[in-house]
C-alpha cells in the first residue's frame, strides 16, 4: 500500500518578491514528497508566509496567523515564513507557541531541515522548480535580486532582507527558460531596486541591459516585464533597449516617493528634483507609448505645505497613468526615528494631502479611459468570465499583474494565456472592454 503523502495548504501574504520565496519553499517540500491542498481543513502542514514591512501588513500577517491558530487540529502542523518571522521571530514564538515551525525569508533547505526532513540525495534547493502561487499559468516572477542597498530614512527592507545580492545572469536566463518551458507567457522581472541589478559586483557585464538581452535571446517568451525601477539607476541603454525590442514591455513601475528636494534629501533618497524631473522626461520622449506606474509617500517629517505642493506639481507635469499613494508610518529599525528635529505631520493633514492625490489621479484616470475609446490594444487573456456577461478577463501590456486595470472582454472566443488584438469600445477608469478582432 503506497505511503500517503502530507498535505500542505499555504497562505501568501505580501509583495511579489515574498511569493517567489513562498514558491521556493513550497517546491522544496513539493520535492520532499508533500502535496497540496486548497483546503485548510485537509491539510497536514499549514503554511503562512508574511509580510512585515508596514504596520497594516504586520496587523494582517499577525490576523492570518492566529486564525489558523484557532482553527488548527490536533495533528496540524503550522508554519509561519516571511518577512513578520524574520523581523519578530524570537519575540512571536513566545507569544504564539501555537506555530510548529519559524523560519524567516527563504534559505534553501532551512524550512525542511527545522522539521528534521532531508533533502532527496543530489538535490540542489536553488534549482527545484517552484509552485506557481500566481494563479495563473501563464505568467511568473522572475526574481534577480535579494536585499537591498539603499538605505531610504522610511524603510525596513535592509534590516529585513539584508544588502542587495544580484543573482548570476546564467542562472537567471536557465531559470527563465525552465519557466518558458513550463508555458510562461509573460515574465515579470523583480527586486527591491531593478535597475541596480549587478552593480554591487566586480563583474561590470553583469547588468540589468545584459541581462536582458540574455532572456531576449535564449527565449521567446512574448512579454518581459519589469517592476522596482529606482530613478538614480536608469541609462540611455536600458531605454533604447527597451525602445526597439517589442518583447520588452513599454511599463515602467518607478516609486518616485517625492519630487521636493527638501523631503528627498530626509529621505536619503540619491536624486534631486531636477534629476527626477529629467530623467521623467527622457523616458516619455525614447519610449512615447510608455505606461508609467509610480509610488508616492505623503506626511513624512518634515513635509511642509509647499513640498506637497511641489509634489502635485510634478505629478500634474508627468501625468502617472498608475499612482498608488501611502501615509507614512514609522517603522522601527530606520534611519528617520534617529532624525528627530524633523517636524511630524499631522495625520489628519497627511491624509488630507494623499485625498488630493488620489483625487487628482481619479481625474486623469477617467481621462485617459475616454481616450482609449476606439483604440486597437493587444490584451492577453488571463482567466475565463466565470457567470458573467463577459468572456474573459485579461490585461493589456500597460497594466501589472495585481495591481493595474483590467481589460473585460464582451465579445470574442479565444484562450486562456493567449494575446489577441481587441477594439475598445467601452471604457470606465481602471477598466477597459473590448471586443477581440
Amino acid at each position: 500500500m503506497p505511503t500517503r503523502k502530507p498535505k500542505i495548504f499555504v497562505v501568501h501574504l505580501g509583495c511579489s518578491k515574498n511569493q517567489v520565496d513562498a514558491e521556493r519553499q513550497v517546491g522544496e517540500m513539493l520535492n520532499a514528497g508533500f502535496v497540496t491542498t486548497e483546503t485548510a481543513s485537509k491539510a497536514d502542514y499549514i503554511l503562512v508566509n508574511t509580510c512585515g514591512f508596514i504596520e497594516a501588513a504586520k496587523e494582517e500577517s499577525i490576523n492570518a496567523i492566529l486564525t489558523h491558530v484557532k482553527g488548527k487540529k490536533a495533528k496540524q502542523k503550522l508554519i509561519v515564513s516571511g518577512c513578520l518571522s524574520k523581523r519578530y521571530g524570537e519575540d512571536l514564538e513566545k507569544e504564539i507557541p501555537e506555530v510548529d515551525y519559524w523560519v524567516g525569508t527563504y534559505k534553501p533547505g532551512e524550512l525542511l531541515a527545522k522539521m528534521g526532513i532531508d533533502q532527496p540525495t543530489g538535490c540542489n534547493p536553488d534549482k527545484l522548480p517552484r509552485l506557481n502561487l500566481g494563479g495563473l499559468p501563464h505568467h511568473a516572477y522572475l526574481k534577480i535580486a535579494e536585499g537591498c542597498n539603499r538605505r531610504c530614512a522610511y524603510c525596513a527592507i535592509p534590516n529585513i532582507r539584508g544588502l542587495q545580492k544580484s543573482v548570476a545572469i546564467e542562472d537567471l536566463v536557465k531559470e527563465a527558460k525552465e519557466l518558458e518551458a513550463q508555458g510562461i507567457k509573460e515574465l515579470t522581472l523583480i527586486a527591491q531596486d531593478t535597475t541596480y541589478f549587478g552593480r554591487e559586483k566586480k563583474n561590470k557585464s553583469e547588468t540589468l541591459t545584459n541581462l536582458l538581452k540574455a532572456i531576449l535571446a535564449e527565449t521567446n517568451i512574448p512579454w518581459i516585464r519589469m517592476l522596482y525601477w529606482y530613478p538614480a539607476f536608469i541609462d540611455d541603454e536600458l531605454l533604447d533597449l527597451m525602445a526597439k525590442e517589442p518583447r520588452l514591455v513599454k511599463y515602467i513601475d518607478m516609486p518616485i516617493q517625492h519630487s521636493s528636494d527638501s523631503v528627498l534629501k530626509n529621505m536619503l533618497r540619491k536624486y534631486t528634483r531636477q534629476e527626477l524631473r529629467d530623467i521623467l522626461r527622457k523616458i516619455r520622449a525614447k519610449l512615447p507609448t510608455v505606461t508609467l506606474r509610480t509610488t508616492v509617500l505623503v506626511g513624512f517629517p518634515g513635509e511642509t505645505h509647499e513640498d506637497f505642493e511641489d509634489l502635485m506639481d510634478l505629478l500634474q507635469e508627468i501625468k502617472f497613468e498608475h499612482l498608488g499613494g501611502f501615509v507614512f508610518s514609522p517603522e522601527e529599525g530606520t534611519p528617520v526615528m534617529a532624525m528627530k528635529k524633523l517636524a511630524p505631520v499631522d495625520e489628519s493633514d497627511a491624509r488630507a494631502r494623499l485625498d488630493a492625490i488620489t483625487e487628482f489621479q481619479e481625474e486623469l484616470a477617467a481621462q485617459h479611459a475616454e481616450e482609449m475609446i476606439g483604440k486597437t490594444v493587444t490584451v492577453i487573456l488571463d482567466e475565463v468570465a466565470e457567470e458573467s456577461e463577459y468572456h474573459f478577463y485579461g490585461r493589456t501590456e500597460g497594466n501589472s499583474l495585481d495591481t493595474d486595470d483590467i481589460v473585460k472582454v464582451l465579445e470574442g472566443d479565444g484562450e486562456v494565456g493567449t494575446f489577441r488584438q481587441a477594439l475598445v469600445i467601452d471604457a470606465e477608469p481602471h477598466e477597459l472592454t473590448v471586443r477581440l478582432l
